[in-house]
């Protein structure tokens, strides 16, 4: 097998008036095209900085993302298309019409993308737990496309919350909550290598029996991870994850981008307009 490489960006929060977070995913574009040159790039979502029903950000973020030269796909976070009713923040919960109004911009919101001899897999997390229709379809396609790729493939999975829970008892959509445990049964099918996510905004690797299980951070600000309760010593940094797949063996590892500093989303103006105008839409 050929020593193949993937990158996982994610929390890139692109809106059409804020430049920290367009300034960075730019210099992350072009160092990913220019250095790193890989063989695959995935989005793991919260394109968008933080209102779902932006037609403006979403455009903005799909703009400067078709730039990049690299072939790449894309996946919904909260901010994309909102999350399951229960803990949605602000009231944002997925709906039949966010999903579509994504997959008109990204395309699907779920794929199969084969890289040489991996396969590469995309889920739509805001969808488990939802009850909408668009997630019984997923279940359905989940079982098929699982029974197609068999047991020998090395597989990456990517979506933007964790399948494994994060904290116990969380007031916070941290991760896919129950949906977690009947995910994990469907994809015992596949020789599963690796489980990469974004949402928490810091970097954590952890071993979880033969899947290696990543979470990337962010390109456009920290977050108080602290103050979540995470647990487990995690990494506060901006960045992007680079994917080693050598002989089936899959490693992680996160990777600075030059010219992109570190910052917290209380540190950055216009990223707190755009929090601070949701919050007064959903106040009214």
């Amino acid at each position: 097998m050929n020593t193949l490489k993937i990158v996982q960006i994610s929390d890139t929060h692109l809106g059409a008036s804020v430049d920290w977070t367009t300034e960075a995913a730019r210099k992350v574009i072009d160092y990913i095209d220019t250095v790193l040159r890989p063989d695959f790039v995935v989005h793991t979502g919260d394109v968008q900085v933080i209102d779902p029903d932006s037609a403006a950000d979403r455009n903005h973020g799909y703009g400067l993302l078709s730039g990049l030269r690299t072939p790449y796909r894309v996946l919904p976070g909260n901010h994309d298309i909102g999350e399951p009713a229960e803990h949605a923040w602000q009231g944002q919960v997925v709906t039949s019409e966010r999903v579509e109004a994504f997959t008109d911009v990204f395309g699907p919101a779920q794929w199969r993308v084969d890289v040489g001899e991996v396969t590469l897999l995309g889920l739509n997390s805001e969808l488990f737990g939802s009850g909408i229709d668009e997630e019984a379809q997923q279940w359905e396609w989940i079982e098929e496309t699982v029974a197609g790729i068999g047991s020998e493939r090395p597989v990456l999975l990517f979506q933007h919350k964790p399948i494994w829970t994060v904290v116990e008892n969380s007031d916070h959509n941290l991760d896919i909550r129950e949906s977690g445990a009947l995910l994990l049964e469907h994809l015992e099918r596949v020789n599963l290598k690796s489980v990469g996510t974004g949402h928490l905004h810091c970097f954590r690797t952890k071993q979880r029996g033969g899947a290696l299980e990543v979470w990337a951070p962010s390109t456009a600000f920290m977050a108080g991870a602290g103050d979540l309760g995470l647990g487990d010593p995690v990494t506060q940094q901006l960045g992007i994850v680079e994917y080693t797949i050598e002989g089936g063996n899959v490693t992680a590892e996160l990777l600075r981008v030059p010219g992109v500093d570190d910052a917290l989303m209380t540190e950055l103006e216009d990223v707190k307009a755009s929090v601070e105008a949701v919050l007064a839409a959903s106040a009214q």
